[in-house]
């Protein structure tokens, strides 16, 4: 137990112990000084003495805790030692001459049972293990301690022993007292030295120091053979009982206490010293007589007790140093691992961000226009994690890692920052580091095996030096910046920062808000332009366009919106209000059904979940998937097999598909015969000159053949005079879209024009 104990109180049972204590101490001095008689007085006080330190005993066990036992032996123990003062009371005033000093064998009986039902007591009890060594020194430490209570009991007392033996009938009853109490000794040495979790350390104290004073009171029973009225057990008994009385109380007191923790191995001890100067002194005061020659012996055998464990205290020392070395080394081991784990990544075992950042402190003296960052991002990577698991995900990060170190090598620090991204920290020129990155870029492009699976996969990165003095901060910010640039021009790029990219990155972020703010408020609108037949210009379908009214062009915040993340609400915005107008135009008594055409960003395609936010729209609005086609771009899907699937689920759905812009983008014949394509729009760039003929004619006469051939609708975009629609539809374009037929107009404005009969 360990901490403060409860304070002290007294209480009826101490008070009487008290009171007793002090008439026995009164009255000894009278005898002793004044030879007063009246024996009866000294021996009525033990019995109370042995009653109160029993139940104090009994209160302790009570108390509760470990300890309980132990206590109910001490409590015992007390009772038999009353039970010895009261035999011993009778062998003193009933026999012949009484008062006299006579000790019977029922009394010293009772006497060595309570010593032995102590110690029984104690030795019962979880003593903690002895440190390796520890029992050699406990033995040299109890061995010690009992031949200086021998000489001690020898010069005091057993030097007189005849006069005792005629006083009391023998000796042997003060030997065996002596060796009963050297034999508690032992035990509490050892104990003290172990320690007990169970025995508040304060109280084995004190109940070793019972044990010492009273055999050293016992020891000293031939001095009181010139009293007859004294008997050692006035000084032994009531000694014990008191000091076990407040033993017990202590235990009590501390009942609430935690255990304590386990004594610390000393390597020093005052005990072997004090022995020496006792025995010492008693040498020089006995000089050259009989004691002196037994004292002579006990004091040679007290010194090699003391040599032998100063020698066992050295190796322990030597032992103890050697421990600390290893610990010290072991420590160091450990410090160095576990610096190199904390700059680790448990996943790939690449360095991290914490070794990226000791390596540019490393690299502080370098010239900043040779010091390059490039930051890797796995473009879609949670895909990979979404349709093929973590477990695969896990495996491609790690081929991942190892292709780039096997490209880097000694060149740089490859590191993972941490999800798909990875950094590679390079001392080259600019040339160099462009070449590396490029040589990353394609190294990349081959295909990948993780687990069971071979990917393919494309990264994004950003390139950056530390030109200008950019610190380590600025120098990871300015890659980023770069990478979300590469990112911006349609992903599967490498790009270099410049400081304009800062300006739009802070003019993306401000209008991003802005465009957030005006969804959110309801400002922004939807216009329509209608797709028209040649040469009537019946109306067949209408392609659904968003305009921000007194703010900037789509032109404009369409990309901030792809480029912030925020093409996801407004995406789902523009689906639903198509829907709704297209439930709107199943309300008009029209000849033929009219479609309603929505742009589709490359993001929204590569989002997993994009098909079925698609399918939930169309059943909360009731509009029809037939009246529904999706645009998309020849970019938005060309080599992206996530949004090719995404495509291939709507089509699945019942919408159709149309390639805007056919022409202009990666314009790979191949994408016709993969991409379930129904309507091609050819862009407005091959329409504008087609007039003149040449060139732009030939290409506008290809795609429409393509088309034809293909079994798919084609549409000239961008018409805008009347010459064009007429070249187009000589060409053999039957559908257009264009100023010259209609400008975009809103809903309303849409259902009457669509009311409105056809001119003929």
């Amino acid at each position: 137990m360990t901490g403060d104990v409860r304070p002290f109180r007294l209480t009826a049972g101490l008070l009487s112990g008290a009171v007793a204590a002090v008439v026995l101490a009164g009255w000894l001095t009278g005898v002793l000084l004044h030879r007063w008689q009246a024996p009866l007085i000294g021996w009525a006080t033990l019995p109370v003495l042995a009653g109160v330190a029993a139940a104090e005993c009994w209160r302790a066990a009570k108390a509760g805790g470990a300890a309980r036992r132990f206590w109910r032996h001490v409590a015992i123990s007390s009772a038999m030692l009353g039970a010895g003062a009261l035999s011993n009371a009778y062998d003193a005033l009933g026999g012949p001459g009484a008062p006299s000093q006579r000790l019977s064998a029922l009394t010293l009986g009772c006497f060595i049972s309570a010593s032995f039902i102590t110690q029984w007591g104690l030795l019962r009890l979880p003593a903690a293990r002895a440190q390796r060594g520890g029992t050699l020194q406990i033995v040299l430490d109890s061995g010690t301690v009992m031949i200086t209570v021998a000489l001690l009991a020898w010069h005091f007392s057993f030097r007189d022993a005849e006069a005792w033996a005629k006083v009391s009938g023998s000796v042997w009853p003060a030997v065996v007292a002596v060796v009963a109490g050297c034999a508690s000794i032992a035990v509490f040495v050892k104990l003290s030295s172990t320690g007990i979790g169970a025995v508040e350390r304060g109280a084995l104290r004190i109940l070793a120091a019972a044990t010492v004073v009273a055999a050293t009171a016992g020891a000293m029973a031939p001095i009181y053979a010139a009293y007859p009225a004294i008997s050692d057990a006035h000084a032994t008994v009531a000694l014990a009982c008191v000091f076990i009385t407040l033993a017990a109380d202590r235990q009590r007191r501390a009942a609430d206490l935690p255990p304590p923790p386990p004594l610390p191995a000393r390597r020093w001890s005052i005990v072997p010293y004090l022995a020496v100067a006792v025995a010492n002194g008693l040498l020089l005061a006995a000089g050259n007589g009989p004691d002196g020659r037994v004292l002579t012996v006990g004091t040679v055998l007290l010194t090699l007790l003391v040599v032998a464990r100063q020698i066992h205290a050295f190796r322990d020392n030597a032992r103890l140093l050697a421990t600390v070395d290893r610990t010290v080394a072991q420590l160091s081991d450990a410090r160095d691992q576990l610096a190199s784990q904390a700059a680790q990544d448990a996943l790939t075992g690449l360095g991290n961000r914490r070794l990226l950042s000791r390596r540019m402190e490393e690299m502080a003296a370098t010239p900043p226009d040779r010091l390059h960052l490039a930051l890797i991002d796995l473009d879609d990577f949670k895909q990979v994690n979404d349709r093929l698991g973590h477990n695969v995900g896990d495996e491609l990060l790690r081929a991942v890692a190892a292709r780039l170190t096997g490209v880097v090598g000694a060149a740089g620090t490859v590191v993972r920052l941490g999800g798909d991204e990875f950094a590679i920290l390079l001392d080259a020129g600019t040339e160099q580091a462009d070449a590396l990155v490029a040589n990353v870029a394609e190294a990349l492009q081959q295909p990948l095996v993780a687990g069971d699976v071979e990917l393919m996969i494309r990264a994004s990165t950003g390139l950056t030096s530390a030109a200008g003095g950019a610190d380590a901060r600025e120098l990871l910010r300015r890659a980023d910046v770069a990478m979300y640039a590469a990112k911006d021009r349609g992903k599967h790029r490498t790009a270099r920062y410049r400081p304009e990219l800062d300006a739009a990155a802070t003019e993306d972020a401000r209008l991003g808000a802005e465009l957030r703010r005006a969804l959110d408020a309801g400002e922004l609108r939807m216009v329509y332009q209608p797709i028209v037949r040649l040469p009537d210009g019946g109306i067949e379908a209408a392609e659904a366009l968003i305009r921000w009214p007194g703010r900037v062009p789509p032109s404009v915040f369409i990309p901030v919106a792809e480029r912030t993340g925020l093409i996801g609400p407004l995406g789902e915005w523009i689906l639903r209000e198509a829907c709704v107008q297209a439930v709107r135009l199943d309300g008009l008594a029209l000849d033929a059904p009219i479609r309603i055409s929505v742009n589709v960003s490359a993001r929204q395609l590569r989002d997993p979940d994009f098909p079925a936010t698609v399918r939930r729209v169309l059943h909360e609005t009731g509009a029809g998937p037939a009246r529904l086609t999706v645009e998309v771009t020849e970019t938005a899907v060309f080599d992206d097999d996530l949004a090719l699937a995404s495509v291939n689920t709507l089509r699945d759905m019942g919408l159709r598909i149309a390639l805007d812009d056919f022409g202009t983008g990666h314009s790979s014949l191949g994408l016709l015969r993969i991409c379930p394509v129904d309507v091609l729009k050819v862009d407005k760039s091959f329409v504008d000159e087609i007039a003149a003929g040449g060139s732009p004619a030939v290409i506008a006469t290809a795609l429409l053949q393509i088309a034809e051939g293909l079994h798919l609708r084609a549409v000239a975009e961008g018409v805008e005079t009347e010459e064009q629609a007429r070249h187009l539809y000589g060409l053999g374009y039957r559908y257009a879209q264009g100023y010259h037929f209609h400008r975009p107009m809103p809903p309303d404005e849409l259902l009457r024009l669509l009311a409105q009969p056809v001119a003929a």
